[in-house]
């Protein structure tokens, strides 16, 4: 079944949704502190008979928190809709999980003219309320640490919330009657608590705080309350009103999911499903979409019009993704129109199949992008590992390219190359006891303060300041683990291009710089023999003087 990804804007905010399916449409709210993609093998169900949007709650996945402070679940139901809306949906049927639940009943009490039915499976109905202070130790706080202790903690409190529940109450008495998910399931998890940040605490807390059954009176649509063997919230099941509609729902998740599917087809919505509307711009901020590529979609990012001037195109370092660049492409977007992508296998683009990571496959990818989105020349700015990139899309696509900015490359020389491709690429294949996540986090950290990063001689030590703030590590790391499988391929990638063989083919002006607290600054020292050595700038005037370098080059 293919699934789809899209935003669509509300209001002022945005949220993103998967689609699939055609039929009535289903409404599809996950458990806190996921998103979306939990729900995908459930939509490749579903979809066989309705069409199915799957959306990332505000404040989670990609979805924009809601503007208020400590919203209930009455307002998520509100948001939902207000989504639909936007969406030119009419009616849906609701079908949602533990926190996704609750709002998926409180949509159907709200706005029964909208729903034709709501499937709760895991509804938060809890034995005795939760006092503000259990609450406030079940949600612990993400603040990110310099050692990523944090994200040690988040591991094994995501991979605990599976094996007792309450998570944080470790005794026998609190086994959960279920399987632990398989190690990628997990490490999903973990991305999607530290995407959402601190913030994940908000929308989590609203079901603790729903008035739960209170909700049966204002119902005026059916309501089906599922419970399965192994979820939290099946020993509450004796806590429901007589004349409530209950199913039991079967452990297994293809026995169950038939089974909900058959559910959701007694009261099926009516009203027509139009097609996903175009992504809406926004003030001040960068436009969101997804651009199909060899049956992957690839996220692209911009802003601006390029129909009156050459935009910029920002190749971002892998791994990682353009969303760690948003702050400077809003900050060019200001004078020049601004453009990104996250390559294939990379942040929010999906892999191709095999997932090869190399420059022929990226430079595929850009070019598709850019037909597709009517941009004929660009000015490329390649960072670090994306500046090898830049030079390879020049060299292969001279007639689109304006110029060229290489921003803090990769060079280095053979012999230093052969160490980093030996020694320098940490394994970061999830594991159950979470090392990967300190392993990709150190090597983010050392690579502050020594060259190579794993020689860890005074002798080594790197020249140009350290940026080790633990913030600035974290969105670097989460960005570069949501899609660990990329992260060994990408860095072969650019230890290995041939910048003395494909440089000097470059025929657009071509301008080398770098912040001077960049982390790969010092690199600068080895350019191949003939480059235009890099001009190092203060990191605030860097951007600065980039835009002067495009105002000089525009054609």
């Amino acid at each position: 079944m293919k699934i789809t990804k899209h935003f669509v804007t509300v209001g002022q905010r945005r949220v993103h949704y998967l689609r699939a399916g055609q039929g009535p449409a289903v409404a599809m709210l996950h458990a806190s502190p996921c998103s979306s993609k939990v729900m995908r093998p459930l939509m490749d169900i579903f979809a066989q008979r309705y069409t199915c949007f799957a959306f990332d709650t505000p404040g989670f996945g990609l979805s924009d928190p809601l503007p208020i402070d400590g919203p209930s679940v009455e307002d998520f139901a509100d948001a939902l809709a207000d989504t639909l809306s936007a969406l030119g949906i009419g009616q849906v049927a609701t079908y949602g999980r533990h926190t996704g639940a609750s709002i998926a009943v409180e949509f159907a009490a709200r706005h029964p003219d909208r729903c034709s039915m709501a499937l709760a499976d895991g509804f938060a109905v809890f034995a005795k309320a939760y006092s503000p202070s259990e609450l406030e130790a079940y949600l612990e706080p993400i603040i990110p640490q310099w050692d990523a202790a944090h994200m040690l903690r988040l591991w094994f409190r995501y991979r605990d919330q599976h094996v007792f529940w309450p998570w944080n109450k470790q005794l026998d008495a609190n086994r959960s009657d279920t399987d632990v998910p398989d190690l990628d399931f997990l490490h999903r998890g973990v991305v999607e608590l530290l995407q959402a940040g601190d913030g994940y605490r908000v929308g989590y807390a609203a079901p603790f705080r729903h008035r739960a059954l209170g909700v049966v009176p204002d119902l005026k649509v059916p309501v089906c309350f599922g419970n399965r063997p192994g979820d939290s919230m099946y020993l509450t099941r004796h806590l429901y009103p007589d004349g409530v509609w209950m199913a039991d729902v079967p452990r297994e998740f293809d026995a169950a999911s038939v089974h909900e599917m058959g559910l959701l087809a007694q009261h099926p919505a009516s009203q027509p499903v139009p097609a996903a509307p175009p992504c809406q711009a926004l003030p001040q901020r960068l436009t969101e979409t997804y651009v199909d590529f060899e049956g992957a979609q690839l996220a692209v990012r911009s802003q601006g019009d390029w129909g009156q001037a050459t935009p910029v195109l920002l190749l971002h370092h892998a791994p990682g993704s353009s969303r760690l660049y948003e702050s400077a492409l809003l900050t060019i977007g200001e004078k020049h129109p601004v453009l990104a992508l996250d390559l294939p296998g990379h942040g929010e683009s999906d892999a191709l199949p095999g997932n090869p990571q190399d420059h022929a496959t990226w430079v595929r990818a850009v070019a598709h992008v850019l037909d597709h989105m009517g941009v004929k020349r660009v000015h490329v700015w390649g960072h670090q590992g994306g500046a090898a990139l830049a030079c390879a899309l020049a060299v292969q696509h001279p007639d689109r390219v304006a110029s060229v900015v290489l921003d803090a490359p990769l060079w280095a020389d053979a012999a230093t190359r052969a160490r980093l491709m030996a020694d320098g690429i940490p394994d970061v294949k999830p594991s159950w006891e979470g090392a990967h996540w300190l392993r990709a986090w150190h090597h983010a950290r050392d690579a502050e303060l020594w060259w190579p990063w794993f020689d860890r001689r005074m002798s080594q030590r790197k020249p140009q300041p350290s940026q080790m703030d633990p913030v600035r590590l974290n969105a670097w790391v989460l960005e570069a683990m949501k899609q660990p499988d990329s992260y060994a391929g990408a860095w072969r990638t650019h230890w290995s291009f041939d910048w003395a063989g494909q440089w000097p083919q470059i025929k657009a002006p071509l301008h080398c710089t770098t912040a001077h607290n960049d982390t790969y600054a010092h690199l600068s020292l080895h350019s191949p023999q003939g480059m235009p050595s890099a001009v190092s700038h203060p990191s605030e005037e860097h951007l600065q003087l980039l835009s002067g370098w495009w105002q000089k080059n525009a054609p």
